[in-house]
């Protein structure tokens, strides 16, 4: 496994640093992408970027101590209508939410990546 920075890093709700990386190994869009994703005092977290993929993970500040999901949304391999042997790129969006008595979004990154 190759995987190589897409872009820049992305901050989320100031606390929270994600980076798009690209597995060069791969050319199925829905397992090519990853995103990394670090957050204070939590190990490190790995999330596919594909239809229907998320993960949960605690986080505590202080006193505070809740649980984040980072949820993908959109996913979409370009063109249009491309197939995943004829997809040029891909592009979703990565929802960070705040589970408690109720979910609040804290932050997102759109994500927007070249397979060639």
């Amino acid at each position: 496994m190759a995987l190589v920075p897409v872009g820049p890093g992305h901050s989320v709700a100031g606390v929270i640093h994600v980076q798009i990386l690209r597995d060069n190994t791969l050319t199925d869009p829905q397992q090519a992408f990853l995103a990394q994703i670090n957050a204070p005092d939590v190990p490190q977290q790995t999330l596919q970027l594909g239809n229907g993929q998320s993960l949960e993970f605690p986080v505590h500040s202080g006193k505070f101590n809740g649980t984040i999901r980072a949820e993908v949304d959109d996913f979409a391999v370009l063109p249009a209508g491309a197939s995943a042997q004829t997809a040029t790129a891909i592009s979703c969006k990565l929802v960070f939410k705040l589970l408690e008595f109720f979910t609040i979004t804290i932050g997102s990154v759109d994500v927007t990546a070249s397979l060639k």
